[in-house]
């Protein structure tokens, strides 16, 4: 079971480009919301503080370029937390305040004006900023069942009565399981600790069972493949999947840089998830159709 497990996991890396390009796919889309939409944004801010400002004297070229440096201040080094900070809306609005401050000697007098300007493209950069985000998100799980249906093809292939099935004892079995645990951590708080060992342990019974179910149904006996030693051989499978993705994304990360760590990192651990997801399943196949031939 831990070499087929594993082996399962590097031979579906060939669907690496998947996920990958449906992240890219979602990037994009949101991209071409964004920057259109921030571009609107940015006008309807300069057009508003041109009325404001209409007597006053307003360099907008100098405040294009102090706000361009705030942007280049924020560390770069962590793109994915200079973008966040930089489409908060704290963020924004102080910065902006902040820069047109500046650059009016008498900006108290308009204070209100400004302020309403500010928040509005404040607000509305952040919305877009959430539009991109929530394309990426579809991207992901998007990604992520179109990955899975491939790979299930190749290890766990199931008709569609049996999913429907397995799907529902599935639900059942872990919808009870959870009112358990909570019901013994209302009681009991230390048997969080316990009860999280023995749910590892009893997702893989289950795990086997809702298989034998699918695959070794009149085929396979159930002792045989639900028992102790086969739970724990996939618990071991499981987590050696996930370390080697680990250790992977690390490597990536350590010899190019974060962001590319974790650009690639999506690609092979949601492969991991996938393949420990249908370990089981894969295994109790193999039995089977070793008994049959």
């Amino acid at each position: 079971m831990i070499k087929q497990g594993i082996l399962n996991y590097f031979k579906n890396l060939k669907y690496f480009f998947t996920p990958l390009g449906t992240v890219a796919l979602g990037f994009v889309i949101g991209l071409s919301v964004l920057i259109p939409g921030i571009g609107g944004a940015a006008s309807d801010f300069t057009e508003r503080l041109r009325a404001v400002l209409s007597e006053s004297s307003i360099d907008f070229s100098a405040l294009q370029e102090s706000v361009t440096q705030a942007v280049r201040a924020l560390n770069w080094n962590d793109p994915l937390d200079a973008l966040r900070t930089m489409f908060s809306a704290g963020w924004l609005t102080d910065t902006l305040n902040g820069c047109v401050d500046a650059l009016i000697e008498s900006s108290a007098e308009y204070t209100a004006q400004i302020g309403e300007a500010v928040a509005a493209f404040a607000g509305a950069a952040v919305t877009y900023f959430c539009v991109l985000v929530l394309f990426v998100m579809i991207g992901l799980i998007g990604g992520y069942f179109l990955t899975k249906w491939l790979i299930r093809r190749n290890i766990a292939k199931r008709p569609v009565r049996k999913y429907l099935l397995v799907s529902f004892v599935d639900s059942l079995i872990t919808a009870t399981l959870v009112a358990l645990c909570v019901w013994l951590f209302s009681i009991w708080k230390p048997s969080i600790l316990i009860s999280s060992v023995l749910s590892l342990l009893l997702f893989g019974g289950i795990a086997l069972f809702e298989a034998h179910l699918a695959h070794g149904w009149k085929k396979v006996d159930v002792r045989r493949i639900v028992n102790a030693q086969n739970i724990v051989k996939l618990f071991l499978t499981d987590v050696l999947i996930l370390l080697s993705a680990w250790a992977c994304t690390a490597l990536i990360a350590l010899v190019a840089n974060m962001p590319v760590g974790v650009f690639v990192g999506i690609a092979l651990m949601q492969i991991a998830f996938i393949v420990v997801s249908l370990n089981a399943e894969a295994y109790v196949k193999s039995v089977a159709d070793g008994m049959q031939a």
